[in-house]
């Protein structure tokens, strides 16, 4: 992979947009540190109903479109029973969660060592090997105490994430002043 080149005018103008987007994601990750249970409560129960909103769309196409196809039926049922099924127990939904979490925290870390490696030649680009760290050592203690710490590490990590992320974007946003 070779080093991405930002035009210099471009990187200027991103200054501003990165920073607040950098402090809402900070904000973001303090609020699930401070409150873990409640964010992976909300989390799970947001994408219950999700899964149930998606199954009734889907019923509706079934229903005006594969009548008589068992197949098109399928999936509206499976969304409908999982958004179900998360929404009575969410002990078990948040513990799937926290699992997936776990898988999209070592993407995320993969995906900041690789930013960082394009950016390599330019300023900043350790704020992303860092943010790629913190990634993957989350990543790794979901995995240490799962299932029994799933409802608060849930809520934890999705925090600590959103506010490395955040303070990640602030630290380049600073950095293209330098540019």
């Amino acid at each position: 992979m070779s080093a991405v080149h930002i035009p210099q005018d471009f990187a200027i103008s991103m200054r501003k947009p990165l920073g607040i987007i950098g402090f809402l994601l900070a904000i973001l990750g303090i609020i699930g540190i401070v409150f873990p249970n409640f964010l992976s409560i909300a989390i799970e129960v947001y994408l219950g109903w999700m899964m149930i909103v998606g199954g009734l769309l889907w019923l509706y196409y079934a229903f005006k479109l594969h009548v008589h196809s068992i197949g098109g039926w399928i999936k509206p049922i499976i969304l409908l029973v999982a958004g179900g099924l998360w929404l009575a127990n969410p002990t078990v939904g948040i513990a799937a969660l926290t699992l997936l979490i776990s898988f999209y925290l070592f993407a995320d870390a993969f995906g900041g060592f690789s930013m960082a490696f394009e950016r390599r030649s330019q300023t900043g680009w350790g704020w992303m090997i860092f943010n790629g760290l913190v990634s993957l050592v989350l990543a790794l203690m979901i995995l240490i105490g799962w299932p029994a710490t799933s409802a608060f590490y849930l809520g934890i990590f999705v925090g600590v994430s959103l506010l490395f992320d955040g303070l990640s974007m602030i630290m380049l946003s600073l950095s293209l002043k330098k540019v």
